[in-house]
C-alpha cells in the first residue's frame, strides 16, 4: 500500500471516528426517516429505474450462465443488492411503495448496502485487472475484510456499523479513484464505468446535503442515477468483452503467422539438407572438370560462372532459412544489412513484374530487437507496394527505401492510400486489397510498436505512400 492510498484510509477512517462521535444518531435510518408522497410521474420514474435494475440483473446474469466470466457475476450480484436498496428504502420511507410492499426492514437495507460494496469492489476489481494485472487485489480484500466484518456487526447488533458511517460510495470511490492515478492506457469501457459510478456519488451527495432536496422535489433522483449506472456498466462490460475478444483474435491470427513461419522454416530446413550434398557434389564436379580443362579459357570461364550459380543457390536457400527462422531471441543487428538480406529474397520476384527497388542508405544503425521480425515488417511493407503497383498497373513502378538516422521509410509511386482508408489501414481485418485478410498492416505495427517500441506510421505522398518506420 502505498503513501497516498494509505493517506485516503486515514482520511476516511478519520471521517469514521467523526461521524460516530457527533452524528451518531443521524445516521440510522428509523431515526432520520422522510416520508415522500411519490407523484403519478415520479412513481412512474421510480418503476422504469426498478425495472432497469431488474433487467441489467437478469441480463448480466444470463451472460454469465453462457460465458462464465466472473465478472457479469459480480456485477449481477452488485445490481441485485442496489435494486433490494432501493426496495428496502421505499418500503420504508415512500408512499404508494410503503402500501403495495407492506413490510419495513432496516436490517436488510443495511446488510443490502454491504453487499453492494462486496460485490462491486469484486466487479471492479476483475474489470480494472484487464488494464493493471492484480493491481487492485489488496485494495479490494481490505474493503472486503472490512464489509464481512460489517456482516457480522449486523448479525450481532442488528445494525450495520461500517457502512453505516462511512457511505457505500465512499468505498467505491476509493476505487476508482486509484485506478484513475494508476491505469494510463484508459479506453471507453474505462471512461463509461467510471462516468456511471460519478453520476451515482454525485447525486448521492447533492441529495444527501439537501441540495437535491427528497422532500422538496419528492422526485427519484436516486433510482434514475442508479439506472444510469447500470446501463453504463452493462455497455461497459459488453464492449471490454468484445475488445477482450477481439484482441484473442488477433493473438490467434498473430500465433498462427508464426506457426506458418515456423513450419515454413523447417521445411526450407530440409530442402537445405537435401540440396547441401547435391550441390556439394557439383561443385567437387565442378573443380575436376577444371583441373582437366586447364589450357581451355572458354571451358574454365563456364566452370567459373556455373560456380557462381551454385554459389546463388546455396546462398538464396540460407537467406530463406535465416528469414524464417522462428527464434525470438533479441540482439544488436545492422538495419542496412537487414534490408540487403531482405532485397536478396525479394528482387528475383520483383525482376520479372518490372517492379524496381532501391535502397539509400543515409545513415546506417544499429538496434537491439529481433532481427526476423524487423524483415518481416520490411518484406510485408515491400509486398503491400508491389501489390498496389500491379493492381493498378503504375508504369516504372518503383519502391524506394531510405534508410537515415533512426528510421526506414518505404515508398511507392503507386498513387497512394484513400483518405478515407488512411485511418482504418493499420486495424485488424482492414483490407482494400479483395483476396487478403487484412492482418498484415496490424501485424507490421503490433511488431514495431509493441515489440520494439518504436513507432509505424503512414503518410501519403505526390503520386504514392510512405511508411515510415522509426524505431
Amino acid at each position: 500500500m502505498d503513501k497516498i492510498l494509505k493517506i485516503k484510509f486515514l482520511i476516511i477512517s478519520i471521517g469514521f471516528t467523526v461521524n460516530i462521535l457527533f452524528f451518531y444518531d443521524m445516521n440510522f435510518l428509523k431515526n432520520s426517516v422522510i416520508l415522500h408522497n411519490y407523484s403519478n410521474v415520479s412513481f412512474m420514474f421510480a418503476v422504469l429505474s426498478l425495472g432497469v435494475l431488474i433487467s441489467a440483473t437478469v441480463y448480466n446474469l444470463a451472460f454469465y450462465f453462457y460465458i462464465k466470466n466472473r465478472q457479469y457475476l459480480y456485477y449481477a450480484l452488485a445490481q441485485l443488492a442496489i435494486l433490494l436498496t432501493h426496495i428496502s428504502y421505499e418500503a420504508i420511507s415512500i408512499s404508494p411503495f410503503i402500501e403495495i410492499y407492506n413490510f419495513k426492514s432496516y436490517l436488510l437495507f443495511d446488510v443490502s448496502q454491504v453487499f453492494i460494496v462486496i460485490f462491486s469492489a469484486l466487479f471492479l476489481q476483475g474489470f480494472f485487472n484487464t488494464y493493471l494485472d492484480k493491481k487492485f487485489n489488496k485494495l479490494v480484500k481490505v474493503i472486503i475484510y472490512l464489509s464481512m466484518l460489517d456482516l457480522i456487526f449486523a448479525l450481532i447488533l442488528g445494525y450495520t456499523v461500517i457502512t453505516k458511517f462511512v457511505p457505500t460510495f465512499i468505498w467505491v470511490w476509493l476505487i476508482l479513484s486509484e485506478a484513475h492515478r494508476h491505469i494510463k492506457d484508459k479506453d471507453i469501457p474505462f471512461y463509461m464505468v467510471s462516468v456511471g459510478w460519478h453520476i451515482v456519488i454525485l447525486v448521492v451527495i447533492l441529495t444527501t446535503t439537501g441540495i437535491l432536496s427528497a422532500k422538496e422535489f419528492d422526485f427519484p433522483f436516486g433510482h434514475i442515477a442508479f439506472a444510469i449506472e447500470s446501463m453504463l456498466l452493462s455497455f461497459a462490460l459488453s464492449y471490454k468483452f468484445k475488445m477482450i475478444e477481439d484482441e484473442k483474435k488477433i493473438q490467434q491470427t498473430l500465433l498462427l503467422q508464426q506457426s506458418r513461419l515456423a513450419s515454413m522454416g523447417e521445411m526450407i530446413s530440409i530442402i537445405a539438407h537435401q540440396w547441401r550434398q547435391p550441390l556439394n557434389f557439383l561443385s567437387y564436379s565442378f573443380m575436376h572438370i577444371k583441373n582437366n580443362c586447364k589450357n581451355d579459357e572458354e571451358a574454365i570461364l563456364t566452370i567459373k560462372d556455373a560456380s557462381e550459380q551454385l554459389q546463388y543457390m546455396s546462398q538464396t536457400i540460407e537467406n530463406f532459412r535465416n528469414f524464417y527462422n522462428p527464434s525470438k531471441n533479441r540482439g544488436s543487428f545492422s538495419i542496412e544489412e537487414s534490408c540487403n538480406n531482405i532485397l536478396k529474397i525479394v528482387k528475383p520476384t520483383l525482376t520479372p513484374l518490372r517492379v524496381k527497388i532501391e535502397l539509400t542508405v543515409e545513415e546506417d544503425f544499429e538496434i537491439v530487437a529481433n532481427s526476423n521480425e524487423f524483415e518481416q515488417v520490411l518484406l510485408n511493407l515491400i509486398n503491400n507496394a508491389k501489390d498496389a503497383s500491379i493492381e493498378r498497373k503504375i508504369k516504372d513502378a518503383t519502391i524506394e527505401i531510405l534508410v537515415q538516422k533512426n528510421s526506414v521509410t518505404v515508398c511507392d509511386n503507386a498513387g497512394g492510400i484513400d483518405k478515407e482508408h488512411q485511418k482504418k489501414i493499420f486495424e485488424p481485418y482492414f483490407s482494400t486489397k479483395s483476396n487478403s485478410d487484412g492482418i498484415g498492416l496490424y501485424i507490421a505495427k503490433t511488431i514495431i510498436e509493441t515489440e520494439m517500441k518504436g513507432k509505424l506510421s503512414l503518410e501519403n505522398i505526390d503520386g504514392g505512400s510512405c511508411f515510415r518506420i522509426e524505431v
